[in-house]
């Protein structure tokens, strides 16, 4: 590892480490999903009703979290059916329902969300300002690059 970082990465060191890091990443929020005893799904859905203010239609969360309509709305039914969630019909469109959180629904969220929330500001303290901004930098910039890699291919002409 040392004798990597001191000469420049080959891809293959880099993308092997990248992607160990974004998995393990994911790794902690699968685990903390599994304490509160939620679906990852069900987890997120949560977390981004918390961090918009506990209102929020189906398309924004399908958008919000990069998830399948079919795999929000299953999680949406669940949380429904345990009463946290209730789902209204939103004016002028028969499919986009505005996902609101019931008083049992808040008293999750702050079982559930208010602490990670908590938990990874306790993280965003222990880096430096200068870490943080160019954490988001570097961030920004592969994730543009990727777009741009990615669409030579999505935009091909040879369709698999």
């Amino acid at each position: 590892y040392l004798e990597a970082a001191m000469s420049e990465l080959t891809f293959s060191q880099f993308i092997r480490r990248y992607n160990s890091l974004y998995k393990a990443n994911n790794e902690i929020y699968h685990r903390l999903a599994r304490h509160f005893g939620l679906s990852d799904s069900a987890f997120w859905i949560l977390y981004t009703l918390r961090e918009m203010g506990g209102s929020v239609s189906q398309s924004q969360l399908c958008g919000e979290l990069f998830l399948s309509k079919q795999t929000v709305h299953s999680a949406l039914k669940q949380l429904e059916q345990g009463g946290y969630l209730q789902l209204e019909n939103v004016p002028n469109s028969r499919k986009n329902k505005q996902v609101r959180v019931t008083s049992q629904g808040e008293q999750l969220l702050t079982q559930v969300a208010d602490p990670v929330f908590a938990m990874e500001e306790r993280a965003f303290l222990r880096l430096s300002p200068q870490q943080r901004q160019a954490l988001l930098e570097l961030d920004e910039a592969l994730l543009e690059a990727l777009r741009r890699e990615s669409s030579v291919i999505l935009n091909s002409e040879q369709a698999t």
